[in-house]
């Protein structure tokens, strides 16, 4: 069973909409639909609970910038005496198109600097994770510029869509498992 749910992104209001928060968007919308709150956490992040028949979930969003997520994912993952298997990990993956999402038990961090502070911190790379493709036709020539910057409105439908197929994978994924969500999803062009 999951027991956190991370979604990453960097802090402050200059990167709220950018592609890279991305995962810390399904989050708050998660939230916002298991009708639960962040409160600061007891480290370097905010986190809410949400609990039903099947046990208690935490959502959490790292207040560290995205290439040091590692220590609040595995502060918590420790003081909780968490098994890393139990984590899900969603993020930005500009390998993948937009209208995309890819989800994985386990893997390398495919260069994307959050995933692999995470690995390096927990020590594994078992750790379940949800990529959302960010890819475009319209591409900023250096990939750091275009993960940061703002997603533009003429996407913001498209965006919304795929946010929201996120969650339902999120959903699957805690009620049936990774490979039943990972069957549904992967592959499957979200926007058509």
């Amino acid at each position: 069973m999951v027991r956190l749910i991370v979604g990453l992104g960097n802090p402050g209001s200059r990167y709220r909409n950018s592609w890279h928060n991305l995962g810390a968007s399904v989050i708050e919308k998660l939230a916002q639909r298991w009708k639960t709150s962040f409160k600061p956490g007891k480290g370097s992040w905010f986190s809410a609970d949400y609990l039903d028949a099947s046990g208690k979930t935490t959502l959490m969003f790292p207040t560290s910038y995205m290439n040091r997520s590692g220590s609040p994912v595995g502060e918590w993952v420790r003081y909780y005496k968490v098994d890393p298997e139990q984590v899900l990990i969603i993020y930005d993956d500009h390998d993948l198109p937009l209208g995309r999402i890819r989800l994985r038990r386990q893997g390398t961090s495919g260069g994307h600097n959050g995933m692999d502070d995470i690995i390096r911190c927990l020590s594994t790379d078992d750790i379940p994770r949800l990529k959302i493709g960010i890819r475009t036709e319209r591409e900023k020539a250096d990939l750091s510029g275009q993960v940061l910057s703002i997603i533009p409105k003429r996407l913001a439908n498209d965006v919304g869509i795929v946010v929201a197929h996120a969650i339902d994978a999120v959903e699957m994924i805690r009620d049936k498992g990774i490979a039943t969500a990972a069957d549904r999803f992967n592959g499957m062009d979200l926007l058509q």
